[in-house]
């Protein structure tokens, strides 16, 4: 059984960070190109009030600001990833891969702003969790709960010698109608023989993030995780 302290350990509440300040609704495109470009970060979230309303870049305020005078005027180029307070730490990955952001705006079930998530705890969760860095990875499975199985998946791990670590389920806001992602952090000293044993079974396994150099793994296939451990 996992101890509690140990199973708050890998929710997104316990890696916030306020050491990036916030934009607001009100705020001239000046200022926000002058403080996103001051703390060196591709965006920042945008408030109204308590309440997170998007996140906007550096390039989107420069693009317009002859056309538009504050950030209320360019709300419709907001993008709206983000992650909320109890989910799994890992759930930052594919935001992190798709936007390129450093930075996730972090909010609760009011909408309300709570801080944000640095792309460096992906590093610390690695070391939290008790992985070595040369035993294992995480897997980006799309599931199809007529197609897929759990119990066949998970047999596949334990007979490649390996241990589900823990998991969730993803689906993607931007494509409600795509295959929610089974995400797996699995514990194994022959990784990239457990994925193509996946694949031999027909799982669909979109990514595969492996920790170390000890697998002779194929580069085209496989995305190491080193900015993420090497930032």
């Amino acid at each position: 059984m996992v101890a509690k302290n140990e199973s708050l350990t890998m929710l997104v509440l316990s890696y916030l960070s306020f050491d990036y300040p916030t934009l607001s609704l009100q705020d001239s495109l000046q200022k926000a190109l002058k403080v996103i470009e001051a703390h060196k970060v591709p965006a920042l979230s945008v408030l109204d009030g308590k309440k997170w309303v998007g996140t906007i870049t550096a390039l989107q305020v420069a693009q317009n600001l002859s056309s538009a005078a504050k950030l209320k005027d360019i709300q419709a180029d907001f993008q709206q990833d983000k992650l909320e307070l109890e989910e799994d730490i890992l759930a930052s990955l594919p935001l992190f891969e798709n936007t390129g952001f450093s930075l996730l705006p972090v909010v609760n079930e009011e909408g309300n702003w709570m801080g944000y998530i640095h792309q460096d705890v992906i590093s610390t969760m690695i070391i939290q969790s008790g992985f070595t860095g040369k035993n294992g990875g995480i897997l980006r499975i799309s599931f199809h709960a007529q197609r897929d199985s759990m119990s066949v998946i998970l047999r596949i791990i334990e007979e490649n010698k390996g241990l589900m670590v823990r998991s969730f389920f993803h689906r993607s806001e931007k494509n409600p109608q795509a295959l929610p992602e089974w995400v797996i952090q699995v514990q194994t000293d022959q990784f990239s023989q457990l994925v193509k044993s996946l694949e031999r079974h027909e799982v669909a396994v979109e990514k595969a993030f492996t920790f170390g150099h000890q697998e002779d793994v194929d580069q085209a296939r496989f995305d190491l995780l080193l900015k993420y451990l090497n930032p």
